[in-house]
């Protein structure tokens, strides 16, 4: 069974009357979260979160490209709230079916001479039906690293096709899954553009990890970023974020080649 199998058994498997449509999920895969609809309660987390995670952020040491928060779990508690209000939105109005979080990754972009790894254009190429979720946890310009995206006219992502899908069909991507300056090239001239996501501490952004994007180096300033990355299941997990299945920088970004392997009790 392959990834897309697995999510349609799992949307049959969800208790929606009208669920959202598949045709949406897959054509329209860079989506802005109403979070005003979430109130003060997830501002709140937001705002609490935000302000230990840059007092963590101050104190490291820059040895790397991008600074990876080293223990994300000292977050428990406002990880599984923000979880509490954000996954079962995706569950009602972009998924139609139970989710869990399998990534939470932490991170703070910065200066770079030169673009490599992650801020080059790429796309993830892990099946199409995990779907990472951004939050800024500060505001972003055009100055302090935007996340982008390639989008059409109507800012409609972008997707890559992955040679991940499941058993019998995962294979590497083509050139680490990097474009070539001849491919963006390529795209532009057909009237595709970067689109920059911009916006206030707070702001959440739901895609696809094959919409193709990058990271932007810092000009002035820095961004923090929470990103949350969820995974469709057959079975309600006890709890969407669990350190029985929910891992961050520790473990690679693959996904499991089965899409059966999804949270565990024991």
């Amino acid at each position: 069974m392959n990834y897309y199998e697995y999510f349609l058994k799992c949307r049959e498997n969800f208790e929606q009357e009208d669920k959202p449509s598949l045709e949406e999920f897959y054509k329209n895969p860079v989506v802005k979260i109403p979070i005003g609809q979430f109130g003060e309660p997830y501002t709140d987390l937001i705002n609490d979160i935000s302000s230990a995670v840059k007092d963590d952020f101050d104190s490291y040491v820059e040895d790397d490209i991008m600074l990876k928060h080293k223990g994300f779990w000292k977050y428990e508690g406002e990880l599984k709230k923000i979880s509490n209000f954000l996954v079962p939105y995706l569950e009602n109005n972009r998924f139609g079916c139970h989710l869990h979080v399998d990534k939470i990754y932490i991170y703070r972009t910065l200066k770079l001479e030169n673009r490599e790894s992650s801020y080059l254009w790429h796309y993830d190429n892990n099946p199409a039906e995990i779907v990472k979720n951004i939050i800024y946890l500060n505001d972003v310009t055009e100055e302090n690293s935007p996340f982008e995206y390639m989008g059409d006219v109507d800012k409609k992502g972008l997707i890559v096709e992955p040679s991940r899908r499941g058993p019998g069909h995962w294979r590497p991507p083509p050139n680490n899954s990097r474009l070539t300056t001849q491919q963006i090239d390529s795209l532009i001239k057909s009237g595709y553009s970067g689109i920059k996501v911009v916006g206030k501490k707070g702001l959440t952004y739901s895609f696809c990890n094959d919409t193709i994007h990058r990271a932007n180096p810092i000009m002035s300033g820095y961004r923090d970023v929470l990103n949350i990355r969820v995974k469709p299941t057959l079975e309600k997990a006890p709890e969407y974020i669990n350190k029985k299945w929910t891992t961050g920088f520790e473990t690679s970004g693959e996904a499991e080649m089965n899409p059966e392997i999804a949270w565990r009790v024991e």
